[in-house]
């Protein structure tokens, strides 16, 4: 095999050798993929020689509830790996009139190509064999700029973000999956500040902690070319973390974003948690050691008329799941950006945990509304401070708890 100059033979031969798939059909939604048949049975699924992960079919699901409620009409899926993002939203969001389907795996686009055809939605598909962020600065123009952009990558998508920004047309969606949970959540926080510019918080809130790092990351990233960013929605489910934002040009758009950053301080002593415009290692309240996150962003996270929109298209077309993560999102934006934790609360008292319907009806006793925490396990929001919520605790002890219809509906991470 001739090798180009400047390139080398370990380099030129996985790009230019033709790879063979066998693929078989797979429904999602209301769409015919064509994917890899070993992706169907093992789990998780090979990355070679072309990837299709099955379980991000919910991710894919909120893509096309949104895409429905926005009315978005030019769509790049820009590591589209089968095109199943693309292809979903070409089939089955009826304002959407043209899909561009970016992958550097040319048997990946194969097999993308193919399923438009199955699905007879050719005509509103183009297809390209590129790298990302070239194709997605190869059209900065304004002509050319697309309604809604995904960028969804195996672990960061730093690299692409920049790019992905100039794609999106003034007023346009950029979504964006992170798949390195594990630095946004604090178990690598020196590489979260060296990829990110923010430190993360390990504590009981750190996935919206780690949504509010990444959402840090491209304020500042869209501020250095005067766009400005607004998060209309969020999720954190299994290993990733899900960003979808409003993009805005304009230098005093951005001024604006970058206005909304700040830091979060956390005290492991007593539970104190505040914002800050600085990071601050002494805990105002009981003056031990704090920790601190940042800087992230400390803004609103969702636009409420967006969630209403995208939850009615989830409802209507059957994605239950979908439907719950935009409902568990409803109201988010009345708390500060942190929760609660009722079971840590309870060890650190050393009493046996209280269930959580008794702790909302105590604070609703005292004047506070609450609500679950959309993206962890366990754990509340709620206006009350942290002393508030430890006498909320207190009270529920021998209360009986109520029915878990009671409670305030929301989406745990796993």
């Amino acid at each position: 095999m001739k090798v180009a100059p400047g390139e080398n033979r370990l380099t030129a031969e996985p790009l230019r050798r033709e790879l063979t798939v066998v693929p078989a059909k797979h429904m999602e939604g209301m769409t015919r993929l064509l994917v890899p048949r070993v992706s169907l049975t093992k789990d998780p699924p090979p990355t070679s020689p072309v990837f299709f992960n099955p379980a991000a079919s919910l991710n894919r699901d909120v893509s096309v509830a949104m895409a429905s409620a926005l009315g978005t009409k030019t769509f790049c899926d820009s590591m589209a790996g089968v095109g199943a993002r693309g292809l979903r939203l070409a089939n089955e969001v009826e304002k959407v009139e043209r899909v561009s389907l970016v992958d550097f795996n040319s048997a990946a686009m194969k097999l993308g190509r193919k399923a438009a055809s199955l699905n007879h939605v050719v005509r509103k598909c183009e297809f390209a064999v590129s790298e990302t962020s070239s194709y997605l600065y190869s059209r900065f123009g304004r002509d050319a700029r697309f309604a809604g952009v995904d960028v969804d990558p195996f672990g960061s998508p730093v690299r692409q973000i920049p790019g992905a920004l100039c794609a999106t047309a003034d007023g346009g969606v950029l979504s964006i999956t992170a798949t390195d949970s594990a630095v946004l959540c604090g178990l690598y926080p020196k590489v979260s500040v060296r990829r990110y510019g923010g430190m993360p918080l390990n504590n009981h809130f750190r996935h919206e902690t780690a949504i509010r790092v990444l959402a840090g990351s491209v304020a500042r990233s869209a501020g250095a070319n005067d766009i400005g960013v607004e998060p209309i929605a969020s999720h954190s489910t299994r290993h990733y973390l899900r960003l979808y934002f409003r993009v805005r040009a304009g230098a005093s758009k951005a001024d604006e974003s970058l206005g909304k950053l700040g830091y979060l301080l956390w005290c492991p002593a007593c539970g104190h948690t505040s914002t800050a415009l600085g990071a601050v290692p002494v805990c105002a309240s009981c003056g031990k050691k704090a920790k601190f996150a940042g800087p992230l962003w400390t803004g609103p996270l969702t636009d409420s008329m967006v969630l209403g929109a995208a939850r009615k298209a989830a409802v209507g077309r059957g994605l239950m799941n979908a439907a719950d993560i935009f409902g568990g999102l409803e109201g988010f934006d009345n708390y500060p950006p942190w929760s609660y934790s009722i079971e840590g609360i309870c060890s650190a008292l050393g009493m046996a945990t209280v269930p959580e319907s008794s702790v909302y009806r105590s604070l609703r006793e005292a004047g506070f509304s609450a609500m679950r925490t959309p993206f962890e396990k366990t754990g509340l929001k709620t206006v009350a401070s942290q002393e508030e919520v430890v006498s909320a605790v207190k009270d529920s002890v021998g209360r009986k708890d109520e029915a878990e219809t009671a409670l305030p509906r929301a989406r745990a991470a796993p």
